[in-house]
C-alpha cells in the first residue's frame, strides 16, 4: 500500500488526498518523520489544511519538540474546525506539554465531549488531571481510557498510571 501511494504521489504530486493518505499510512507504520514531510507538502499547496496542521502539531507535541510552532499549527487547525474533538485534543496535548495544565484541561474536557469514544483523549485528560492533582478525576478518565482501549499494551500503560495514583503520586 505504501508503494502504491508513493507511486501515486509521483504521478500526482499535487494531489492532497493521495499525500494525506500516504502520510497516514506512513504514520501507522511508525514512520512519523516521513509522514510529517508529506503533511508539510500538503501545507505548501494548502496552508489551511486543518488535518495536516493538526497532524504536525500533535506529532511535535507528542515528541515534546517545537512546542511553540506546534501550538501555532494546532490553534490554526482549531480556527478552521472548532468543533473537532481530535483537534481540540491536540490543542490540549500541546498545552499539557508546555506545562499549561489549566488550559490543557479546558481543551481536553471539550475534546472528550466531542469525541467520547476515543481512549487517547481520556488518557490525555487523565494526564491533565494528574498534573493538576485532581486524582479522583484522573482515575475516572484513565478508567474510561482502559475500557475503550483494545490493545493489551495500551491497557497496561494506563493501568500503570492508575496504579501510580493509588501509590500516591
Amino acid at each position: 500500500a505504501i508503494n502504491l501511494l508513493e507511486n501515486g504521489t509521483i504521478l500526482f504530486p499535487n494531489d492532497q488526498q493521495i499525500l494525506f493518505e500516504s502520510a497516514i499510512l506512513l504514520d501507522k507504520k511508525g514512520l512519523q518523520d516521513k509522514a510529517i514531510a508529506k503533511m508539510e507538502q500538503i501545507l505548501e499547496f494548502s496552508p489551511d489544511h486543518p488535518e495536516a496542521l493538526n497532524y504536525i502539531g500533535y506529532t511535535w507535541a507528542d515528541r515534546n519538540i517545537n512546542l511553540d510552532k506546534a501550538l501555532a499549527y494546532v490553534k490554526k487547525a482549531v480556527e478552521l474546525k472548532p468543533e473537532n474533538g481530535y483537534i481540540l485534543d491536540s490543542l490540549g496535548w500541546v498545552y499539557y506539554r508546555m506545562g499549561r495544565f489549566d488550559e490543557a484541561k479546558v481543551q481536553l474536557e471539550k475534546a472528550v465531549r466531542l469525541a467520547p469514544d476515543d481512549p487517547n483523549i481520556y488518557d490525555h485528560l487523565g494526564d491533565g488531571y494528574t498534573a493538576l492533582h485532581e486524582f479522583d478525576r484522573a482515575r475516572e478518565a484513565y478508567g474510561k481510557a482502559m475500557e475503550l482501549f483494545e490493545e493489551a499494551g495500551q491497557k497496561t500503560a494506563v493501568k500503570k498510571k492508575i496504579d501510580a495514583l493509588a501509590d500516591g503520586i
